[in-house]
């Protein structure tokens, strides 16, 4: 029994063992490592410097139309639902209309027998305008007298009221007929827009009571009219400019990344959160559209400045001391640090204007530790 627990503590002691042995082993060479650091070779690169906003998909002002009309009657006829595309100048719906044709025929009626009695009007006109022509003529030749010429001119001139007052008939039954075309035009509705419809307020059945406001009937999106929001901080929108490239993309397509320009910027701030911001406006594409939706939320970078063919480094390899700038220089005598001027950088590099030139080794120092993080320390290896 005895020697059985001998056995079971030997075996403990050799499992603790080689478990510290390994934990020594791997921490040991990482700390080395993390002292030695990564060495990187200066080249020429581009860099791009952008600014992280957050933006909302939107529709353009006119990509949204409520289809309405100013008809009162039974809703005859809908022949689209939601989601159902729609191409402008197609038919929508239809109102009864009955009532309005029958009185459009009367006056239709009506201004056939005003023609007539134009015609007749114009007729005595002329009958009178002749006979008073002919009694003056028959005055200067005394073969008449006077009481008949002025008979004839009254004649003429009751015959000239008349026909007037039935061209002023035959004018004002015309503008009935053509303001009843427009009401009747009122019963049937045509898309003003293509896309899809997006909401239906009536249904076939309804009766239809216009006011003072047309009654809206459906709404129709047109999805390819899109632009994308950027609320753009206020400590970014100085250096944020109308024409500026935008790359984004959104959370449903996440491997997709969409291009655009800002358009303008809106002068009236937006506070959010006790914050503010100021809306920059890009246009999307058609093609692009047709992976986009209204309200969704994009991630924008808008591209400050873009440098092509300039001295880069790491952005980690960079380092602000003693209230300079520094990079550690690998040459034959080991490390040294040595000051530097640098300009843009972006995610993953940083241009350096002066300090170092291509071809050059430099030393990315590891997260250092503890202690020298105190400062008390130098990185083993570095020159002062």
């Amino acid at each position: 029994m005895k020697l059985r627990k001998g056995y079971l503590f030997f075996g403990i002691f050799i499992i603790v063992v080689a478990a510290l042995a390994a934990y020594f082993l791997f921490y040991g060479r990482q700390g080395r490592a993390e002292k030695k650091g990564e060495s990187f070779v200066v080249k020429r690169g581009s860099i791009t410097h952008f600014t992280e906003q957050t933006g909302i998909i939107k529709a353009q002002v006119g990509a949204i139309v409520k289809v309405g009309t100013r008809a009162t009657g039974t809703l005859t006829s809908l022949r689209y639902q939601v989601g159902d595309y729609v191409k402008k100048g197609e038919l929508i719906a239809e109102i009864d209309d009955r009532e309005k044709v029958a009185n459009k025929k009367s006056i239709e009626a009506q201004l056939e027998e005003q023609k007539k009695d134009l015609e007749a009007k114009r007729a005595q006109y002329e009958y009178a305008r002749i006979n008073y022509e002919r009694e003056k003529s028959l005055l200067e030749r005394e073969f008449t007298t006077k009481d008949n010429v002025d008979k004839a001119k009254r004649e003429l001139d009751v015959a000239l009221a008349q026909l007037e007052l039935s061209k002023a008939k035959i004018k004002e039954a015309e503008e009935s007929l053509n303001a009843l075309n427009v009401s009747l035009s009122y019963h049937k509705i045509y898309a003003p827009i293509s896309g899809y419809v997006s909401q239906v307020t009536t249904q076939e059945g309804e009766t239809i009571v216009a006011g003072l406001s047309a009654v809206n009937l459906i709404t129709i999106i047109d999805t390819t009219k899109l632009e994308m929001w950027i609320y753009v901080d206020e400590t970014d929108i100085g250096r944020t400019k109308p024409g500026m490239k935008v790359e984004y993309w959104v959370d449903a397509y996440r491997d997709k990344k969409f291009y655009g320009k800002i358009d303008m910027i809106y002068p009236q701030p937006e506070i959010k959160d006790n914050i503010v911001y100021y809306l920059a406006i890009v246009k999307i594409d058609r093609k692009d559209a047709e992976f986009l939706k209204p309200e969704m939320t994009s991630h924008a970078r808008i591209i400050v400045q873009d440098k092509k063919d300039v001295i880069v480094v790491p952005n980690n390899a960079v380092r602000f001391e003693e209230g300079k700038t520094v990079v550690y220089v690998k040459g034959r005598e080991g490390v040294e640090k040595r000051p530097v001027t640098t300009g843009i950088r972006d995610d993953r590099f940083t241009e350096v204007i002066s300090g170092v030139t291509e071809g050059e080794t430099i030393m990315i120092p590891a997260a250092p530790s503890k202690k020298a993080q105190t400062g008390t320390t130098p990185p083993p290896g570095i020159r002062k």
